[in-house]
């Protein structure tokens, strides 16, 4: 038995030499592959790459190598290679390697190799691999974002970041630039999505990760995780009104009026003096039929800026449209029912209270043609036949534009 035993440990420890043999031998062929590289011995360096590749393929899955940090940056250092490599000799047998699963085991295979190398003594060695890729990746990426070349853009600038990570560096802009990037092509919104993801973990540019975040989810048809992640943004974030206006465009996306019209008050409460948001809730209290609080937001609104073009032809098209109702409820009325004459009465009241906000709206904007046919519109409601012809002269172009 004892004799059994010593030739089994004589034995476990012959197959660990072998494999650690192996990852020597695929450093060295790794080293002759740089070295033939740089003089330009393209046939010699792909040759002695194949054969790092056939050592390390041996020692990185036995089970005693696997973990081994030498082995672990050497697999991580000649995969990512392997692509460069194929094209530069054209060889058949690297360009049937899987480059994308490559490249991401690689990349794990170096991370894996700082983490289990207790002493450091690979640290070094990756991290400069590391960040020359990065560096020459980055590069590459800000050309091509300034052409406007938004897939290789993306592709090159988030290489640049994940590089950053195996070197334990938070490179929140390349994954930043590399997400904006990405954002405009719709086959790599899922490479968007995991951009902002991971900018919006850094805390980088809040508002702005926040809504290419959401928007990103969104367009994969995430809603619910992108609700989840504003809200949680909202808890992290409880003073930045961007984040809460992102929540506010996703219930209004969504038909959630009256979520929306609480996260507007809320965003309200945080810019009390902000136009556009009082007028955004008072566009969806109107859209509620909640006419007095439609009013009362066009009001305050008015009372920061009363010259907004927007809120004048709101509050003007609001009232003029409770008019048109009352006008239009007593036009179904029986003859001579004796509600009729005070309904009809009622909405002239609207429509005239419709008409100097419209007319300060088309006097703010006099280009604008939504105003100039509402005013018409109104003039003729009220019986101002003069202006009414007036109006319809000025508004005639807009009629021949639709």
């Amino acid at each position: 038995m004892k004799k059994f035993l010593l030739i089994v440990a004589i034995g476990f420890a012959t197959v660990t030499f072998s494999q650690k043999g192996n990852t020597s031998s695929a450093g060295i062929a790794y080293k002759n592959y740089k070295s033939n590289l740089m003089q330009g011995d393209y046939e010699t360096a792909v040759a002695e790459l194949k054969d790092a590749k056939e050592f390390i393929d041996k020692s990185y899955v036995h089970e005693d190598t696997k973990d081994d940090p030498k082995t672990l940056m050497y697999y991580g250092m000649i995969y990512i290679n392997i692509p460069m490599a194929a094209q530069l000799a054209g060889d058949e047998e690297l360009k049937n390697v899987d480059v994308e699963k490559a490249f991401t085991e690689a990349l794990a295979a170096l991370k894996r190799s700082k983490e289990v190398d207790e002493k450091g003594r690979y640290h070094e060695d990756i991290d400069q691999f590391c960040n020359q890729l990065r560096v020459q990746s980055a590069q590459l990426g800000v050309k091509m974002y300034e052409e406007e070349k938004w897939g290789e853009a993306a592709s090159a600038l988030l290489t640049a970041a994940t590089f950053a990570d195996v070197m334990g560096i938070t490179d929140s802009l390349n994954y930043y630039y590399g997400g904006l990037a990405a954002f405009q092509v719709d086959t790599l919104m899922e490479d968007a999505a995991e951009a902002f993801g991971k900018t919006v973990e850094m805390g980088y540019l809040p508002s702005s990760s926040t809504y290419y975040y959401s928007q990103s989810l969104q367009n994969l048809g995430k809603n619910e995780e992108a609700e989840a992640m504003i809200k949680k943004q909202i808890q992290r974030y409880p003073n930045n009104k961007d984040i809460l206006v992102e929540l506010i465009n996703f219930y209004i996306g969504t038909d959630r009026k009256e979520e929306a019209i609480k996260a507007l008050n809320d965003a309200i409460e945080l810019d009390p003096e902000n136009v556009q948001l009082i007028y955004t809730a008072g566009t969806i209290y109107e859209n509620m039929d909640d006419f007095e609080n439609a009013e009362k937001s066009y009001l305050k609104a008015l009372e920061i800026n009363p010259k907004d073009g927007n809120v004048l032809s709101a509050l003007g098209g609001l009232y003029f449209n409770k008019g048109a109702d009352l006008n239009n409820e007593a036009n179904t009325l029986e003859f001579g029912d004796p509600n009729y004459d005070s309904m009809v009465a009622e909405s002239k009241e609207f429509f005239k209270k419709s008409v100097p906000y419209l007319e300060q709206a088309v006097d703010a904007s006099p280009e604008e043609c939504t105003y100039k046919v509402a005013l018409r519109d109104a003039y003729g409601k009220v019986g101002d036949v003069e202006k009414f012809k007036d109006m319809k002269q000025k508004a005639s172009d807009c009629d021949a534009g639709q």
